[in-house]
Formats: C-alpha cells, structure tokens, sequence
C-alpha cells in the first residue's frame, strides 16, 4: 500500500513535467513557424534597443551571436529566438521559451545574448538571420519584434 501511494505522485510529476516540455517544444515551434513566414520586419532605427550581430568562422565551423542591449524602455518577460534559412537540424538559439524569461531594464548593464553555431564548409555569406523578440512593458503591454538581423 505504501508503494502504491509512493508511485502515484510521481507518477503526476512526471506526466506534469513532460507536458510542460510539450508545450514548451509546441510554443519554440509556433514561433519558429511564423518567424520564417514573416515578410514586415521593424527598421533597425525603430528598434527599442541596440542589436549587434556578429559572425564568426573558424574552420567548419561558423559561429553567429546577436547581443541585445541598452533598452530605451523596460522590457519584462522577454522571450527571444534567432533563426536563419540555412537548412539545418540543429535548434535555433532561444531566450525565454525553454528556460526562464529575462527583461533589460532602462540604465542597467544588462544584455541579452543569443548564440548558435552552423557547421558546414560552404559560403554562408548569403544566409539571412531573422530575430523575434516578444516582451511587456511597465504598463503590460505586450510587444512583438520581427527584425531581419543587419549583417555588418
């Protein structure tokens, strides 16, 4: 009896774990999807926040980053993703959706790094980066970015 009633918690902490994971895997989907069929994207000068964007090849192996700082309004909640049209397996860099939402406060030093890593030996000079940036402001409202990255 002891057992039983052992087992059936945990088994509910499992089933509300992966659930959890589900929808996880559901909502960097959903993102995904409608960052890559999205043709309108926010100006860089129109931005609320810097964007540096870097990349790097060392090998076959190229390394991109997408630093985001000094916001010109609070932004709470963040949830990020950075993705590009070279055909890959691999996830994209995220912020927020998998592991816990960050914000960037007005003043602070604060910055937000996406970064991923493209291992192939071919020309990535024409690869487009696209960035999505969802957060709230002081007065909940909620903001949505989609930003083709500037290279150079």
């Amino acid at each position: 009896m002891k057992k039983v009633l052992l087992i059936i918690p945990l088994f509910l902490l499992l089933i509300g774990c992966t659930s959890k994971v589900e929808e996880d895997k559901f909502a960097y989907l959903e993102y995904k999807n409608n960052l890559e069929k999205q043709e309108e994207f926010s100006i860089h000068d129109s931005l609320e926040f810097n964007a540096f964007f870097n990349i790097n090849r060392d090998g076959d192996t190229v390394t991109y980053t997408l630093t985001i700082n000094n916001p010109k309004i609070n932004m709470h909640h963040i949830k990020a993703l950075l993705i590009h049209n070279y055909d890959t397996i691999d996830t994209y860099p995220s912020i927020g959706i998998f592991d816990k939402e960050k914000e960037l406060l007005i003043d602070s030093n604060n910055s937000l790094t996406l970064e991923g890593t493209i291992v192939s030996s071919d020309d990535l000079s024409d690869v487009k980066f696209k960035l999505y940036l969802e957060y709230t402001t002081d007065e909940n409202e909620k903001e949505e970015i989609y930003y083709e990255v500037q290279r150079g």
